[in-house]
């Protein structure tokens, strides 16, 4: 599998998360190798309540609640790529 350009979609929580990696991911993978990536941030994570009736500020779990949709969406994008 050396030989396969890979691409990688990296959810962080927030912005200073996404600005490290930026910085980081290139110096862990081959870019030369072809592989990319894109970091995604969002505002705040979300928690996943101990007794599932928590009410807390929606604007802090923006990525838990979409978590679900955006893998269907990565599954609907990538399932036409070949697989090399």
């Amino acid at each position: 599998m050396r030989d396969k350009a890979m691409h990688f979609e990296i959810l962080v929580e927030d912005l200073s998360g996404k600005k490290a990696l930026d910085i980081l991911i290139p110096k862990i993978i081959d870019m030369n190798a072809g592989h990319t990536f894109t970091v995604h941030s969002y505002k705040g994570s979300g928690h996943i309540p101990r007794d599932l009736q928590s009410v807390s500020e929606p604007s802090k779990r923006i990525l838990l609640e979409r978590l679900p949709k955006l893998i269907q969406g990565y599954d609907k994008t990538f399932s036409s790529y070949p697989d090399n």
